[in-house]
């Protein structure tokens, strides 16, 4: 028997921190939502609210006008909010179904500088009883989930984060070094200073990536040969993610929740994943890749194409699309 579609309010107004990626890719789990048949509205602070640096479409409401809505019903709602929001959850629509959508793990207990309940009282809410699901983006939070808070399994389930179709490899590779400098600006500044200190650093450049759209972002990432990775802690890692799709090897920091991403880079020889900090292991991770280009240039070509192919494949639009169909089928299912 086919399940009647549901209404699916998603909170994303800005007073708690949200990363601005985590913001795109809650829009794209909407539109997977809305894909699978059900009604999808997104609560902001100001309704007429569209992000610049992505395109979306999707049905909006201001955040007051939908607290004052006395028309939710347990049985059609369901009310998806972020791990951040988690101290709001007893108060926003009591009795109304929700999910988590946890894109951090590292953000469960908080996020350094805000206010958020004790650990104890985490632990209590996550245990909440209008929690039916707990949604997530990677291997290692959805054991972060599981087995460290002990949700039963069958309430956390791992979405795909699907990567863009566009995200693909261009045809005019340079020998530049890309990087996003909004994480860990300090660690930016010192690695790329020791990377044109080496020998080996000529023909090299470095392609500074901030403030964008994400069109900008692909093409910057198809026109490099390596993407240095400052992203500690990740929930996915989404930017190393699109990087191996334009055809980048990686180098850096997994972030925790990337390191699916930098051992399937490491799989084809064109990931060197660095633990936080390491300044120097970032240099030697780039000086590796450099001498395999100078040494062999044809075959890594081969091996970035391949590695591109195989993380476009694993993390597909597609396969985005039927993990949130069968989350909401499970969801659907429980009495």
């Amino acid at each position: 028997m086919a399940q009647a579609p549901r209404r699916f309010w998603i909170l994303v107004f800005p007073d708690l921190p949200r990363p601005v990626g985590g913001v795109k890719q809650m829009h794209r789990f909407a539109e997977a939502i809305q894909d699978c048949g059900h009604e999808v509205v997104l609560v902001q602070d100001d309704a007429a609210f569209h992000p610049g640096w992505f395109c979306s479409d999707l049905p909006t409401t201001d955040r007051q006008t939908w607290l004052k809505r006395s028309d939710l019903l347990p049985e059609r709602d369901v009310v998806i909010l972020a791990e951040t929001f988690l101290s709001l959850l007893p108060t926003l629509k009591p009795g109304v179904p929700k999910i988590l959508l946890n894109q951090n793990g590292a953000y469960s207990f908080g996020v350094v500088g805000s206010r958020f309940p004790k650990p104890s009282q985490v632990l209590k809410l996550y245990r909440h009883r209008d929690l039916q699901q707990i949604w997530c983006v990677s291997e290692h939070d959805r054991r972060l989930l599981s087995l460290g808070l002990g949700l039963p399994a069958n309430r956390v389930r791992r979405l795909v984060n699907g990567l863009e179709r566009q995200v693909r490899p261009g045809n005019a590779k340079q020998w530049k070094v890309a990087f996003m400098p909004r994480k860990n600006s300090h660690d930016v500044d010192v690695v790329t200073a020791l990377l044109q200190q080496q020998s080996w650093w000529k023909g090299w450049s470095l392609q500074v990536i901030e403030n964008c759209s994400h069109d900008a972002v692909v093409e910057a990432l198809q026109s490099s040969l390596v993407f240095l990775s400052f992203g500690h802690p990740e929930g996915f890692g989404l930017p190393v993610a699109e990087a191996m799709a334009c055809g980048c090897a990686v180098v850096g920091y997994s972030g925790l929740g990337g390191r699916e991403l930098f051992d399937l880079a490491a799989g084809y020889g064109m990931g060197v994943a660095v633990e936080p900090g390491d300044w120097l292991g970032c240099v030697q991770g780039v000086a590796h890749i450099n001498h395999a280009l100078r040494s062999r240039q044809d075959d890594v070509a081969l091996q970035l194409d391949a590695m591109a192919n195989a993380v476009q494949h694993r993390y597909s639009i597609e396969g985005m699309q039927r993990s949130v169909a069968d989350a909401i089928g499970q969801l659907n299912s429980e009495p």
